[in-house]
């Protein structure tokens, strides 16, 4: 494991950003399986010319928009996110619950970082972040 460990303040206000990027990753996403979809299509075309224009035109799209996805996934992990669902947005950060280097989970549509989950575990395995202790 490497990277900086949050607490969940720190991530939180990260989280207009982190969002903002999230948006995009998902978009982007959506798009690229989009225009795989359609050069898959492509081989029913039976006109070559027609065929071959679409395929160079999707092409060049596909590899623009990998390009963009590419970047956006490299924004979040310079914020020191991992993205871990592209179609829904979930985004991990390390942090500390109890002694323990968790991830600290969050996904689209969410207000707060207020989940966490083992770093072998998944999103179907979050636990409510437990409140701080008074002192």
């Amino acid at each position: 494991m490497k990277g900086k460990i949050f607490t969940p303040d720190e991530a939180n206000r990260m989280l207009p950003l982190v969002s903002r990027i999230a948006d995009d990753i998902v978009a982007t996403y959506t798009r690229v399986q989009k225009t795989l979809e359609d050069l898959e299509a492509l081989k029913a075309v039976e006109d070559e010319e027609v065929r071959d224009l679409q395929e160079r035109r999707l092409e060049v799209e596909s590899a623009r928009l990998l390009d963009r996805f590419q970047t956006l996934i490299e924004e979040i992990e310079e914020l020191g996110g991992t993205v871990k669902d592209y179609e829904r947005g979930c985004i991990d950060f390390y942090g500390e619950v109890d002694g323990e280097i968790v991830y600290l989970c969050w996904q689209r549509g969410e207000d707060a970082i207020t989940h966490w989950h083992a770093l072998d575990a998944g999103f179907r395995d979050r636990n409510p972040i437990p409140l701080p202790s008074a002192a």
